[in-house]
């Protein structure tokens, strides 16, 4: 499995997986090009932080 990184310039952050095999490729990809984008989840995770008495990882398991 071959994994490599690239920074390009005006992406704040680009995630894209390919699966290929002989003559073929599907590929996802996400690219964010705003701070913002992030911003709900990290509202979201300010908002109930203390009102946890537990670790929690993920914000899915506190996403309602």
């Amino acid at each position: 499995m071959k994994i490599h990184s690239m920074r390009l310039p005006g992406l704040v952050a680009h995630q894209e997986v390919v699966f290929g095999s002989t003559g073929e490729n599907l590929t996802i990809k996400h690219d964010s090009f705003h701070r913002e984008s992030f911003m709900t989840g990290v509202k979201l995770a300010i908002d109930n932080v203390m009102k946890l008495d537990i670790l929690v990882y993920g914000l899915e398991n506190i996403m309602e």
